[in-house]
């Protein structure tokens, strides 16, 4: 009796310790994954009021140029229509992602900055790779003006687990990199990239990234092609369209910006040059977890060319006709004769797991 006694007593204190262990152990979890969170709306933060003081936008607007074209047989002087200079700051509803399982379909926030807003070091060293081949041309370290580090990008939110996924497939991360080592593994093994159904039948869970727009993109972008889905296009443009994203801010359940422009709040803008921009920006995010962030951005501005989009810089072949097409130099990028947008540029990637 006395032994089953202290059998049955020391049963009850190890139950009572393994309880204890148990709540502590799951106690300093819940305090990690909100420590992270609350890290990441601090950085998001930061980058965010980067991105918002340093806009390069323009002071005019040109969109007729005239050139003057010799023939054998006299010279006429004509009048070529090119294609509007794209906004340089564009917020809008992403038309490449699809809504979530409440029907909410998140924005697109693309921005031309003097400076980037997010550090290169935060990004895989093939984003380092892509970004230096696509601007070696381009980069001026005489310029006084800052116009060294002009950079187009895109603010975008992407269910969590697809975009991991596809980077993973393509060779662009690592499954050990620091920038991903939280990821949830069950999101990259059972979402399908090209038709994230996963999405649809469980509760939100969407994932800030920034990525920057390089030239090949921003000419498709030019010319009234994309913006694109992540799966959209052959190997190498996909490859080069997200080796630079990075991830800002995971586990989101909604978020929203709303720009205060004529003395109303809006959710779509468009703008190009300094009279176009607002009087401040406003940012509304909600976690999973019940965190809530609600901040308000000054708006600042230099003046500046934006070479991510210039149809005459270097190894561009959008802007020329058919009969003067050359091949040009493109810095590696797929090629694009005769001044015509390749027809692969549209074509999906199947990155499913059977492959």
């Amino acid at each position: 009796m006395e032994t089953m006694l202290a059998m049955v007593l020391g049963a009850m204190v190890l139950m009572g310790s393994l309880g204890v262990f148990l709540s502590l152990r799951n106690m300093e979890s819940a305090f990690a994954a909100r420590f992270e969170r609350t890290s990441e709306l601090a950085i998001t933060h930061t980058i965010f009021t980067r991105a918002m003081l340093s806009l390069q936008m323009e002071e005019t607007q040109t969109n007729i140029v005239t050139r003057t074209q010799d023939d054998q047989t006299d010279a006429q002087e004509i009048t070529e229509l090119e294609p509007d200079p794209r906004y340089r700051m564009i917020l809008e509803t992403d038309p490449t992602t699809n809504p979530d399982s409440t029907g909410w379909i998140p924005q697109r926030f693309e921005l031309v900055n003097a400076t980037p807003p997010v550090p290169a070091g935060l990004a895989t060293q093939a984003a380092g790779w892509y970004v230096a081949q696509d601007q070696h041309e381009s980069l001026n370290f005489s310029a006084m003006d800052g116009s060294q580090g002009i950079v187009r990008g895109v603010f975008e939110l992407r269910p969590a687990g697809q975009r991991e996924r596809i980077m993973q497939e393509l060779g662009l991360i690592s499954a050990n990199d620091l920038l991903f080592t939280e990821l949830d593994p069950a999101l990259t093994k059972s979402n399908n990239a090209t038709s994230f159904d996963a999405q649809s039948s469980r509760s939100p869970n969407w994932t800030l990234w920034w990525r920057p727009i390089l030239s090949y993109e921003g000419e498709q972008l030019l010319y009234g092609l994309g913006p694109f889905s992540d799966a959209a296009g052959t190997p190498d443009e996909i490859r080069a369209r997200l080796a630079g994203a990075v991830p800002l801010m995971r586990n989101i359940e909604r978020c929203a910006w709303t720009m205060f422009k004529a003395d109303e709040l809006v959710s779509t803008f468009a703008g190009r040059s300094m009279s176009d921009l607002p009087a401040y920006a406003q940012f509304e995010v909600s976690l999973t977890n019940g965190q809530y962030a609600s901040w308000m951005f000054e708006i600042d501005w230099v003046l500046g060319d934006d070479p991510s989009t210039n149809p005459a810089g270097p190894g561009s072949g959008l802007a020329d006709g058919a009969d003067n097409a050359e091949p040009g130099n493109d810095n590696g990028r797929p090629g694009r004769p005769g001044g015509q947008i390749d027809p692969n540029a549209t074509r999906t990637i199947n990155f499913s797991e059977s492959q």
